[in-house]
């Protein structure tokens, strides 16, 4: 695949008007500028599990051996009430822009690889700001958001390096999904049989660090792992480690192993970063992109429910972050923060202008997330899923005091809905359903989950969890991505907007946006 090359933005992305045939695909504008290069800016590392239960790791109390995270814990600040979405692509999306996944089209189900869709390229990311703020950007590990088209894949979406997969449940040693091979580096195929994915990654990650990277530069790496997403499969050695687990009827060894082989990978990165002398000023922020899923071998701890749901279980990961130089070490935060604020709140912390043109959903809560402030955070949090049940939703809203979970069933000629109200300050394992006692509250935030929904693209992605019967996978996923120069350089305005695309949405009223906004 070709390096994607810089591609001037038509200026209706900044000011409004411009015709269909001079709007291009790419995203970063030609506004951008370069800051000056301090260096004194501090690093950033984030690194993100998959699928990992609020529960299995050792500082929780967990048997599985995690001394790495247990000392960055330690070493920096436990955040207890950091929110993400119920499942992958969502939190991924919400992560990098900053945005609502509901207005982003993304927010029901992860990016399939019999999918084509993917984070409209409109859509600013947070590498992009810390590249034009002189940062080096990389990621190394899970993408899922996107992975069809040349403009959807992370080298265009603001990281100068990339080495990973662009699709999910991705074989741990023969790296394929679906049949097709998936691991790249920078669009290049590299072939790494037998290897097992999390030892790549860290040992990847390391080698960023020591060798890659240019020591002049404050760098921005990302290392979102796949473990412990199924599939579940981890080295024999690390199983043997715990023969009081079961693997039947749930793989709890085989899932311990994963989230030992996760520690220990974390552990690379840290000593990289320890041996570099990077430690004292660099940012290091560890936490999952949703809950653990019990059939899978995760503990939620007192949590209720799991991966797929909005119960706290599935949403509420918590979250560890290190920062020597500005962070007391083993403090701990039940400020509310949301992955929506990461992006605002690490350009707060590193002085880096957010280059967005689209108003963010996150909001800086830098001072609460390192205890220099208690303030509640002004607002809603909303969370959805569509998976893995067609067109059975798991929704919620969280505001101060209340929280409102529905289940909601479209059955083939009518609707279930189950509503689940919680005092979620003094009630958070969400053991007393309240609906019954304040039916006002439950009709009042029913309607702001309605009129949240109301605001998802039509044709955003829904789950898809069986391929259509014609599709076949590509052979080798890194050179399937089609080129931009092989694509249509205008967008589907004419379809979208108009008195037809007007009249269109009179008659689908709340049921979805036509208009991307």
């Amino acid at each position: 695949m070709k390096r994607l090359l810089s591609i001037l933005i038509c200026t209706s992305v900044l000011f409004g008007a411009c015709s269909p045939a001079e709007t291009p695909i790419q995203t970063a504008p030609e506004t951008i500028q370069k800051q000056p290069v301090l260096s004194d800016r501090p690093n950033i590392v984030i690194i993100l599990a998959d699928d990992l239960g609020w529960g299995d790791l050792g500082f929780r109390g967990s048997d599985i051996e995690t001394p790495n995270i247990d000392r960055l814990a330690a070493e920096g600040v436990h955040l207890e009430r950091l929110y993400v979405m119920p499942i992958c692509t969502p939190t991924r999306s919400a992560l990098m822009t900053g945005r609502d996944p509901m207005k982003l089209g993304s927010v029901y189900a992860g990016f399939q690889p019999w999918q084509n869709g993917g984070i409209s390229p409109e859509e600013h990311f947070m590498p992009e700001s810390f590249s034009a703020a002189g940062y080096q950007t990389a990621m190394i590990g899970k993408w899922h958001l996107g992975h069809t088209a040349e403009h959807m894949v992370p080298n265009a979406r603001g990281f100068d390096y990339f080495m990973g997969h662009l699709n999910t449940q991705i074989d741990y040693f023969e790296h394929t999904v679906a049949g097709g091979y998936d691991l790249q580096e920078n669009g290049t195929s590299v072939k790494r049989s037998g290897s097992y994915a999390t030892d790549i990654h860290g040992n990847e990650a390391v080698r960023y660090l020591n060798d890659i990277r240019n020591p002049d530069q404050p760098f921005f790496l990302y290392v979102p792992l796949l473990a412990p997403h199924s599939p579940m499969q981890a080295p024999e050695d690390l199983k043997a480690k715990y023969p009081k687990r079961p693997d039947r009827p749930f793989p709890k060894k085989t899932y311990a192993a994963m989230v030992d082989s996760m520690d220990q990978n974390v552990g690379k990165i840290l000593s990289a970063l320890d041996d570099q002398g990077l430690r004292e000023n660099t940012i290091v922020m560890f936490f999952s992109d949703n809950g653990g899923m019990e059939p899978f071998g995760a503990d939620n701890g007192s949590y209720r429910g799991g991966k797929l749901e909005t119960f706290e279980g599935g949403i509420r990961v918590g979250g560890v972050m290190r920062w020597p130089n500005a962070i007391t070490p083993g403090s701990t935060h039940d400020n509310v923060v949301s992955v929506l604020d990461i992006f605002p709140s690490l350009a707060t912390a590193t002085g880096t202008p957010m280059q967005q043109t689209k108003a963010l959903d996150g909001q800086d809560r830098w001072d609460e997330m390192t205890g220099r402030r208690e303030t509640a955070r002004s607002g809603d949090l909303y969370f959805a899923s569509n998976s893995p049940i067609f067109n059975k939703y798991h929704v919620a809203v969280l505001e101060d005091r209340w929280k409102l979970v529905q289940i909601i069933d479209h059955l083939s000629a009518s609707t279930n809905v189950e509503s689940f109200l919680f005092d979620i300050n003094a009630d958070p394992y969400e053991q007393t359903n309240l609906a019954v006692t304040y039916p006002e509250e439950v009709e009042r935030m029913a309607a702001k989950i309605a009129a949240w929904r109301a605001g998802h693209p039509i044709n955003g992605v829904r789950v898809a969890l069986a391929p259509h019967p014609g599709w076949r996978a590509p052979l080798d996923y890194a050179q399937a991505v089609t080129p931009s120069d092989q694509l249509v350089q205008e967008s589907f305005d004419s379809y979208v907007t108009g008195m037809r695309a007007k009249i269109l949405q009179q008659r689908h009223g709340d049921k979805g946006k036509i208009t991307y906004e």
